[in-house]
């Protein structure tokens, strides 16, 4: 353990860190700009009429519009900070901290990348991100771990059928792909897809582990560039892959910047890094162990988690469905047996509705907000919900016949989700 120890702790050209402490700053500031230019903002944060927060979050509220719109720019400041280095580590604390509060006031707004920009700010926080010279290797063994965490569990989540099999979403996605229409004429659909969904599954899978291989490192980054790029422009999942293309620039050798850059040159021999807290290392083992255990969740739960949900979420299963739904909500007074159904279509944006339509726990959490709004005490609210999972027919979701009122939520298997 100590030899491990004191391998962690060696000077590596802390050139590697400062790219990567701009470039992340770069693009959450791209980020937090489209949240204006795009009136997200307003449209998740100020205009809803109700929220979804995470389990165990439910005391989270908005601020104030105002407030919220304070909160963003405070947000592209502490980006901005973090980029041009002005006190990095507090800017990376608090805007991973203010990020995740944004993220844990409604569940519709999940993405896996905003979950794994909050993991690096926080990891970076850690750092010593204004040393010039030297840093511990093991900020460069943490930065390289935690994407290869992603790559990994993203990769084992396409080993499933709908995938390699009937090469879904990947072929609806490519039906809606002007590019992919247009080349058509000389590739059928059919191959494309099936193309697509092996060469994704091969280089998520394969291509990460051989960044750590010198030899084949420059092939295996043009591969992961050419998917990001790919899978940027053929879908709609915002600033992530190009997010992942500076990233993954971590897994060169530490001083690449230097060498392909021409910045002065790093002090030789090189000079002991900045002394590392003791409680940094413990800290850092917790937290991949929770990283390897989180995305397991899955496996524990029976039926399929694309269809279920259950333990999806912070699982890294990046893109690897397409889920449409129909629900209608039915009320019924248990002391005059009176039975209406209960209209939504005010109370949600389109982007809730959709989300909410296709997965169980939001289905609940809104059962309990329409129960709420009847102002009828033990009043029962039933759902009707019908969802296509990768171009299948439409199935029954929810069992209809269960008063989702009197239902909580929790980490144990649902009985009322209804199998495939």
């Amino acid at each position: 353990m100590g030899s491990l120890g004191q391998r962690l702790r060696e000077p590596v050209d802390a050139a590697f860190l400062a790219v990567f402490r701009m470039a992340l700053g770069a693009v959450l500031v791209a980020a937090i700009v489209r949240y204006f230019l795009r009136g997200w903002l307003h449209a998740y944060y100020v205009a809803p009429r109700v929220y979804f927060p995470f389990h165990g979050f439910e005391w989270l509220r908005p601020l104030p519009p105002a407030g919220m719109y304070a909160l963003f720019v405070v947000l592209g400041v502490l980006a901005f900070g973090l980029m041009v280095g002005v006190w990095p580590r507090l800017c990376a604390a608090l805007f991973g901290g203010l990020f995740a509060y944004v993220q844990l006031l409604d569940r519709t707004h999940y993405l896996n990348h905003y979950y794994l920009v909050c993991m690096l700010c926080g990891l970076l926080a850690l750092m010593p991100l204004s040393s010039r010279d030297t840093v511990p290797a093991w900020t460069l063994y943490t930065l390289r771990a935690q994407l290869l965490v992603v790559y990994l569990f993203s990769g084992l989540a396409k080993v499933q059928p709908d995938w390699l099999l009937r090469h879904q979403p990947m072929r609806l996605w490519l039906e809606t792909s002007a590019g992919a229409r247009a080349l058509a004429a000389l590739v059928p659909l059919d191959v494309q897809a099936a193309l697509s969904s092996w060469g994704a599954a091969f280089v998520v899978l394969c291509c990460p582990p051989l960044l750590l291989v010198r030899r084949v490192r420059p092939y295996a980054y043009a591969a992961l560039v050419s998917f990001h790029v790919m899978t940027g422009t053929l879908l709609t999942i915002g600033v992530f892959p190009w997010l992942m293309v500076l990233a993954l620039l971590i897994f060169f050798e530490p001083d690449w910047p230097r060498r392909w850059l021409r910045w002065r040159a790093a002090s030789t021999p090189l000079q002991a890094p900045p002394s590392t807290p003791r409680w940094v290392l413990p800290v850092l083992a917790v937290h991949f162990v929770v990283q390897l255990l989180l995305p397991m969740r899955p496996w524990l739960y029976p039926g399929n988690v694309l269809w279920n949900e259950e333990g999806f979420r912070f699982s890294w299963h990046l893109k690897i469905m397409e889920k449409h739904g129909q629900a209608r909500f039915h009320a019924t007074d248990p002391r005059t047996g009176a039975r209406w159904e209960l209209r939504y279509d005010e109370l949600l944006s389109t982007k809730q509705a959709g989300r909410m339509m296709t997965q169980p726990d939001l289905i609940l959490a809104f059962a309990h907000i329409l129960a709420e709004r009847t102002g009828i005490p033990g009043v029962q609210v039933r759902a009707d919900v019908r969802v296509s999972l990768n171009g299948r027919p439409p199935r029954p979701l929810i069992d209809s016949s269960v008063d989702l009122a009197a239902e909580s939520d929790g980490f144990l298997p649902k009985r009322w989700i209804l199998p495939e």
